[in-house]
């Protein structure tokens, strides 16, 4: 019901707005840490729970190009498994989560043992691919037309004017696909929230969330490396 909700208003978005995309950014840190000071970040696999309706393939190339992507930066020390395809027969056993403040954390054993300072989740909480009706309706065309006058001596002059005509478009469906990714950092010594960012995307006459996707992932590593230099 909320997710046919959040197309129904999507749709309506788009069909009123007449826009071709859009993008709303927004994030929080923590001013008082010191992230310049981190020297080693671990990055958490995508966690996709919240995607519906994904076959092991379609989660494993996901994973797997955040994976390509982070692994081309140089100048951070970041760790990061590499995913492998799973399929609907894996166990399904996570990786055991380190004991930080007394309480059970989010944060991974791995990333504490291998003295990670900052511990990222990323997450995708939106990713569909939908449509709208674009109802019946005149839309106004300019056309340029060749003509001609005659002047007092019988010489004739062409020129070209525009004129303004009423065209008749039938209703007709328009895709769009949308994604909204969100990234929790975490203090790995007090298991602290100290930064956060959610992304979302959204274009119309599109069909490939994956494009959308990518885009994010850019943006979020252009910030993570400003964040942290």
């Amino acid at each position: 019901m909320r997710k046919q909700l959040t197309a129904f208003l999507t749709a309506l978005f788009l069909l009123l707005s007449g826009a071709a995309a859009w993008a709303d950014y927004t994030e929080w840190k923590d001013s008082s840490y010191p992230f310049s000071a981190a020297k080693t970040i671990y990055l958490d696999q995508v966690d996709t729970a919240q995607v519906e309706n994904l076959s092991p393939v379609e989660e494993w190339k996901l994973k797997n190009t955040f994976y390509r992507k982070i692994s081309k930066i140089k100048d951070i020390t970041i760790l990061i498994k590499e995913p492998k395809p799973e399929g609907h027969l894996a166990s399904g056993t996570g990786t055991e989560d380190a004991l930080i403040g007394g309480s059970d954390t989010a944060i991974p054993k791995e990333a504490v043992e291998k003295g990670a300072d900052i511990y990222i989740l990323p997450r995708i909480t939106t990713w569909q691919t939908d449509s709208y009706l674009v109802p019946a309706h005149t839309e106004w065309r300019n056309r340029e037309i060749r003509d001609a006058w005659r002047d007092k001596d019988g010489r004739w002059h062409e020129y070209y004017r525009t004129i303004t005509y009423p065209e008749y478009v039938p209703d007709y469906w328009v895709p769009y696909a949308e994604v909204t990714v969100t990234f929790e950092w975490y203090d790995t010594k007090t298991g602290s929230l100290i930064a956060s960012s959610e992304d979302k995307r959204l274009r119309a006459s599109e069909t490939h969330p994956e494009d959308l996707y990518g885009r994010i992932v850019d943006r979020f590593i252009k910030n993570m490396k400003k964040t942290l230099g």
